[in-house]
């Protein structure tokens, strides 16, 4: 093949943009999901002046998260001015998904090691070698 690829490097290739396109667009869901949470949160859209409105957005925060798509980096999470927005999203602290957890939780005590799960299904969200 031209430009010194075979076909096992493209099909790496292939499944890495596939995997970093679909955490992108896990990214975005979850950001809109979080921005629409802070307008029911306020009473209010952004910049958006309601006699109902409850406070202020103050900016934002960026964090991690592991889910089952893989780590999303960067994650966009708003914030409003008395810090009593809280989401239903991801716990407070916590860095990964529900299922993630359950995942590490059930392997852990088996005596799994994140290179052994590598070696059957893939490489493990948010695991570093």
């Amino acid at each position: 093949m031209e430009g010194g690829m075979d076909g096992e490097e493209l099909k790496r290739l292939t499944k890495e943009e596939i995997s970093r396109r679909i955490r992108e667009g896990v990214k975005a869901v979850i950001e809109q999901v979080l921005e629409g949470e802070m307008t029911e949160h306020l009473a209010a859209g952004y910049r958006e002046r309601t006699p109902s409105r409850r406070g202020e957005r103050n900016g934002y925060y960026t964090r991690d998260l592991i889910t089952p798509a893989g780590r999303i980096a960067q994650l966009r999470v708003p914030r409003d001015r008395e810090g009593t927005f809280l989401t239903e999203v991801f716990a407070r602290y916590k860095r990964m998904t529900g299922e993630v957890e359950e995942a590490v939780l059930e392997m852990y005590p088996q005596g799994v090691s994140t290179h052994k799960v590598a070696a059957h299904g893939g490489p493990v969200p948010g695991a570093h070698r």
